[in-house]
């Protein structure tokens, strides 16, 4: 048998490497094989080799940053999440029957929080051993105004939960104050222009029955009845559609539902009247809404993209739950 001259040798390995199994990296060079003509004295058929590297500035690579983007803002999600569940089921200690702690769950799942880490804060709270010391965690709200340039101040309402109340007024100051230019007012400042209220989400499907037998959906009438009777304030028809809450249209029971408004201090007492009535509600928890839609501040260009630049610096900071304000946006109204 002839033997292969260093050339086919080398055709030869760079073959190899062409087909094996292992993936390549992003630097490693592809190999293009295409057959060329015969050179004379060499019986057998050769090949033209081209190399070629790849370039590092490919889509993999923004999606690879838009994934991580969202990976960040998930991990936020999750973490403020699981405070919610270990502070609610540290003040009925563990009772997963507890209407509060059932809405913190509620919560929760909108954000996809794991199971797990669900059952993990609930345990938390239950077993305050679990904790160091000093880490229980507390309520706090702050009122402030932030200026957004010609269109005005906006008022705004920040909830936190915190088991470091120095820590997280020194950073809210730092947000509203500093970044934005704005200024921290008295507690209750701003009551004024909001309303306190128990806001619940009713889902167009009564409860299952064990008899095999398909969810009938909610009838208008008997819902206002049973949401007036247990002392619901106003009733909005149709898909919630707040910045704080999408619907899932995967999940056919928070396709479509209602909007109830009672008092704050009412609202679990109605809650519960409406599940013994058969009712799915799909979320409940306390708001505060501006009292008056002419209160409003419409913001337009470069005020809208600067109050949601502060909205989104808010939103990065684990301690911060809830922010409310009186401001709309332009896009919004079209």
């Amino acid at each position: 048998m002839a033997m292969a001259t260093p050339v086919q040798r080398r055709v030869a390995h760079l073959l190899r490497r062409c087909t094996s199994s292992a993936p390549p990296s992003r630097h490693s060079p592809t190999i293009n094989t295409r057959p060329f003509q015969r050179v004379r004295n060499h019986p057998q058929q050769i090949h033209q080799i081209q190399i070629r590297c790849l370039a590092g500035h490919n889509k993999w690579s923004k999606i690879k940053r838009k994934k991580a983007a969202n990976d960040v803002a998930r991990l936020k999600d999750h973490t403020k999440a699981a405070r919610a569940i270990e502070a609610a089921s540290r003040a009925c200690q563990g009772d997963t029957s507890d209407m509060h702690l059932q809405s913190t769950i509620s919560a929760a799942r909108a954000v996809q929080l794991p199971k797990e880490r669900m059952e993990k804060a609930i345990q938390r709270g239950e077993n305050p051993q679990m904790k160091s010391e000093g880490e229980e965690y507390v309520v706090r709200r702050y009122d402030g105004m932030v200026p957004t340039g010609s269109s005005g101040k906006v008022a705004v309402i920040i909830e936190t939960l915190t088991e470091n109340r120095n820590r997280t007024a020194a950073n809210v100051r730092n947000l509203v104050a500093t970044k934005a230019g704005g200024e921290l007012l008295p507690t209750g400042a701003n009551d004024w222009l909001f309303e306190h209220a128990g806001v619940i989400w009713v889902s167009k499907h009564m409860s299952a029955t064990n008899d095999g037998i398909k969810k009938a959906e909610v009838d208008i009438d008997a819902l206002l009845e049973c949401a007036l009777e247990g002392g619901a304030t106003d009733v909005e028809l149709g898909p919630e559609e707040s910045d704080n809450y999408t619907a899932d249209d995967d999940d056919d029971e928070t396709d479509h539902y209602a909007m109830i408004k009672c008092e704050p201090t009412g609202m679990l007492q109605l809650v519960g009247s409406l599940k013994a009535d058969g009712y799915v509600t799909t979320r409940f928890e306390t708001r505060w809404l501006v009292k008056d839609e002419g209160s409003k501040i419409l913001l337009h260009d470069e005020s809208a993209d600067k109050f949601e630049k502060f909205l989104t610096s808010l939103d990065e900071d684990l301690d911060v739950t809830n922010v409310f304000h009186n401001s709309s946006f332009a896009d919004d109204e079209i």
